[in-house]
């Protein structure tokens, strides 16, 4: 058996879960994630063609155990996902969750979470994801004093799949193989992820969601309008001086400067709407129409960009 996973279904496991447990974030409020698969069997294979955040676990430091169940949304969120996968002759294929700074295992837990999917379908498999073994290519130990285990070009998780649903929680399971396609090679898939869990980390937080891509479209907008400033006053600087012949010259250079500093914020606008993505299901109506406009101040700033180029040149 082998389980065909798309590049962009692993980067939203990864997202969603280094979204709950990052470096800016206290180890112990690092949260566990988990979503689901939807795709279809073929043969003893399993196709996943998307994948849906669809909660985070409670973290109540009162409590013995920490809270990890679903609301009458993330419910309402599965119908609504195997629906539309019905529709394109789809179903759920299995699930995910994240364990975040421990080891890659099946809990007692995580065994009940998948008999449910696996005595319906018996091709359904369970993986897990630990951001921390992605980034540190390292698998924890057992038991306290055993030596942590050194690995090479992992992604970071394991799948698995229980041996006999008929033993219930008692059941044991194995491993099974994976491909992950869009990548030269597991180095290489390694190396894009690493990347990929900065930008992350340092663009989609759990909370002030709003105010981070606010703070981000405004102070480039800001910037943007001193640059434009800052031309306009090198050239006054230039005619004042007696240099008017290096204006044009001048002016050719800052505009490439600009324009290169709207193109970079361009793909930084365009990873922002990727984050999207990665939402939990239920966040989905609220925050994205917000995030849009948020955006749009940028996209408005932007509109405008040529006429102001248009109006310095004039001048001059």
């Amino acid at each position: 058996m082998t389980v065909f996973i798309p590049k962009d279904v692993y980067l939203t496991i990864v997202a969603a879960c280094v979204r709950q447990a990052n470096r800016r974030i206290d180890k112990d409020d690092w949260l566990e994630v988990s979503g689901i698969f939807i795709g279809k069997n073929e043969g003893n294979d399993v196709l996943i063609t998307k994948t849906y955040p669809i909660m985070h676990q409670e973290l109540d430091k009162d409590a013995v155990i920490d809270q990890y169940k679903w609301s009458d949304e993330d419910y309402e969120a599965l119908y609504i996902i195997d629906d539309e996968a019905f529709s394109r002759n789809e179903f759920t294929v299995g699930w995910w969750h994240s364990h975040p700074g421990f080891k890659i295992m099946m809990s007692h837990i995580d065994i009940k979470t998948t008999l449910s999917y696996q005595t319906n379908n018996p091709l359904a498999i369970s993986l897990v994801f630990n951001p921390d073994r992605l980034i540190r290519q390292i698998e924890l130990p057992n038991k306290k004093g055993d030596p942590v285990k050194q690995l090479k070009n992992d992604p970071g998780f394991k799948i698995f799949r229980l041996d006999d649903v008929t033993k219930g929680i008692q059941a044991s399971y194995h491993t099974t193989d994976y491909k992950i396609a869009g990548y030269e090679s597991m180095e290489h898939l390694v190396v894009l992820t690493q990347k990929f869990v900065i930008d992350i980390t340092n663009m989609f937080p759990k909370d002030s969601i709003f105010e981070t891509y606010d703070k981000f479209v405004t102070d480039r907008i800001n910037e943007l309008n001193s640059l434009l400033q800052g031309t306009e006053e090198y050239l006054i600087t230039l005619i004042r001086k007696g240099e008017s012949s290096r204006v044009q010259e001048v002016l050719n250079v800052q505009t490439r400067d600009i324009r290169k500093f709207v193109a970079e914020t361009f793909i930084k606008i365009e990873n922002i709407k990727e984050f999207t993505n990665y939402l939990e299901y239920k966040e989905r109506e609220s925050i994205i129409p917000k995030i849009k406009e948020i955006l749009s101040k940028w996209d408005e700033t932007v509109e405008k960009l040529g006429v102001k180029l248009a109006e310095i040149a004039n001048k001059f």
